[in-house]
């Protein structure tokens, strides 16, 4: 038995006459590189280049590339280049006045930067990204400056002082046609509160989620060498009007389509008028709405109308509602959460019925609210959040005095936490957990049929048991159910290939009831896994589960979803 084997490497090559480099890998160099080593032919005053400054700008060439233990050797007339190895940053050491910032700084540079090829380009990113970490806890006039060890490829990031500082009073450009407070409902600080560049971040997004301008961005300033602190926002307000029209489809709704009209600047204190109009084939919805802000001094406090017209096709059962809501909103923040509190009245009406039943109407005047809170961890995000929680619960009171058949309470709560569990890659390995609960008040006496869809839960769907069609547990022939527990998880893996996709496993859980306040012993679930791209456009998903049922135990076989939208 003979084995032979081969092993190829690039060990030397001439640049030009009289210099040579060596390495195990081929270095590409660019024209204009090896002109300034080895001297321009077209040009009389540089034709040739001496060692000792060619050597000077090989030094630069092969840093740029991650040769950082490069030797050099004129022998005979001829520079020999000796490349050496490509350095990769093992380790990130942090020298901090505070060892709590160190230690911020060096597990967030090391997650980020662990294995990539060293160089002073990634010298510049860790200092950017050490500032980063340093502002976000307190620092915003903080300098950093780092030291790099080829010999057991460490960086070291000095930080030589730090001065806590706090938001204070901001200076902000002047609107025209705005009060000076009208925009204070965007801001989620306090002059109070410890300087974090995340909020700024947030105040930023918030503003233009809502497009009350086109743009705006802060300037901070620190002076007297880093003594005093102040912070001054700039606005780009464009103009208040916006039209927007957008296409879309999924496995779930096939095609979609969504037209939106909206004045986001109304008036002294930045009313919002909104027109819209989303459809597919399983549901429609025209909206008007109205976010008006009346109380001069009150820039937390509105008055929320909106006018709603929907109708949902679904498989079992179709609905048609109009309803009306105009409703008080009270805004608040303090330095982790944001709270948002509605309560009003609301005026519907509408027509519903099963698949194998007849049309039936109502109408009736109801009293809704709901409270949520929401960290600012979580909120930052714009279509995918990876961090933070949000809790959220609302009712939906009906009475036979103003309408309705009976007297019916809707209770509904929901929480989700997502959790960075530990560094993958140059990702995240993130937990994801999601409980719902819901019931619907109503006397035992009460005939389910008789009631509404709307006042009703179903199961199913990208936005809640996946695994299932939209709308289609219980399988009941559409009745429904007048209480339901649900709960989903999830792991991801963000950064996988690139930045903006992610990879998933799921398992969603459902329970539901006929009664109020109980429910059937009987478990609808679904595992799966998936791939996410958050894409310039919005959210596109697909994932493929399997689903299953218990008491009696049914495999009902493999779900496959394909589409914009969805949600953990």
């Amino acid at each position: 038995l003979i084995l032979v084997s081969f092993s190829f490497s690039f060990s030397a090559f001439g640049m030009c006459e009289g210099i040579h480099v060596h390495s195990k890998e081929k270095i590409e160099f660019t024209d204009t590189e090896v002109n300034l080593v080895c001297g321009d032919p077209k040009s009389n005053s540089y034709k040739e280049v001496p060692h000792y400054q060619a050597q000077f700008y090989f030094v630069g060439f092969l840093q740029s590339r991650g040769y950082l233990n490069s030797t050099f050797e004129d022998k005979d007339g001829v520079l020999h280049v000796n490349a050496g190895k490509i350095s990769h940053l093992k380790k990130v050491h942090a020298d901090s006045p505070i060892d709590s910032e160190a230690t911020a700084v060096k597990k967030n540079t090391r997650k980020l930067f662990k294995k990539k090829i060293l160089t002073p380009k990634l010298l510049n990113d860790i200092e950017t990204e050490s500032l980063s970490v340093l502002r976000q806890r307190g620092y915003p006039c903080s300098s950093v400056k780092s030291e790099a060890n080829s010999l057991d490829d460490t960086v070291t990031v000095i930080i030589p002082k730090l001065k806590f500082e706090r938001f204070g009073d901001i200076d902000k450009e002047a609107i025209s046609g705005l009060r000076d407070n009208a925009l204070d409902r965007y801001y989620p600080f306090h002059a109070e509160d410890p300087f974090n560049e995340k909020l700024l971040k947030l105040t930023e997004k918030r503003m233009l989620r809502s497009e009350v301008v086109s743009g705006t961005y802060f300037l901070d300033n620190c002076m007297n060498q880093h003594q005093d602190f102040k912070l001054r926002q700039e606005f780009i307000v464009g103009p208040p009007r916006s039209f927007r029209y957008g296409f879309g489809a999924s496995t779930e709704l096939g095609p979609m389509v969504r037209v939106q009209w909206a004045h986001n600047r109304s008036g002294s204190m930045a009313s919002i008028l909104k027109a819209s109009f989303m459809a597919s084939l399983r549901s429609q919805t025209l909206s008007l709405s109205s976010d008006n802000f009346l109380w001069k001094n009150h820039s937390r406090r509105s008055l929320l109308s909106s006018f709603n017209v929907s109708r949902q096709s679904q498989i079992k059962f179709d609905e048609t509602v109009v309803n009306f809501k105009p409703h008080m909103k009270f805004t608040s923040d303090n330095y982790t959460h944001q709270w948002i509190r509605t309560i009003g009245p609301t005026v519907e009406s509408g027509t519903y019925k099963s698949r194998d039943s007849d049309t039936k109407s109502y109408k009736t005047i109801s009293l809704e609210g709901s409270i949520q809170r929401m960290a600012h961890d979580y909120e930052i995000y714009d279509v995918n959040p990876e961090e933070g929680n949000s809790l959220g619960m609302s009712f939906d009171y009906r009475d036979p005095n103003l309408g309705f058949s009976d007297r019916l309470l809707k209770l509904d709560t929901n929480y989700v936490s997502l959790t960075h569990l530990t560094d993958w890659g140059r990702g995240w390995l993130v937990g994801g957990f999601r409980v719902n609960m819901g019931t619907t008040w109503v006397s035992r006496e009460v005939d389910i049929k008789a009631l509404p869809p709307s006042v009703k839960y179903y199961g199913g769907g990208s936005d809640d048991i996946r695994g299932f069609l939209l709308n289609t547990i219980p399988k009941n022939d559409g009745l429904g159910a007048l209480t339901k527990i649900s709960t989903k998880f999830e792991l991801r893996r963000t950064y996988l290939f690139y930045k903006s996709v992610e990879g998933f496993t799921f398992l969603d859980n459902a329970y539901f009831g006929d009664y109020s306040w109980s429910i059937v012993p009987r478990l609808w679930y679904s595992p799966g896994l998936g791939i996410r791209w958050i894409s310039p456009i919005g959210l596109l998903q697909t994932y493929v589960s399997r689903a299953y049922a218990t008491n009696p135990h049914q495999d009902l076989g493999n779900f496959y979803y394909v589409g914009f939208g969805g949600v953990f």
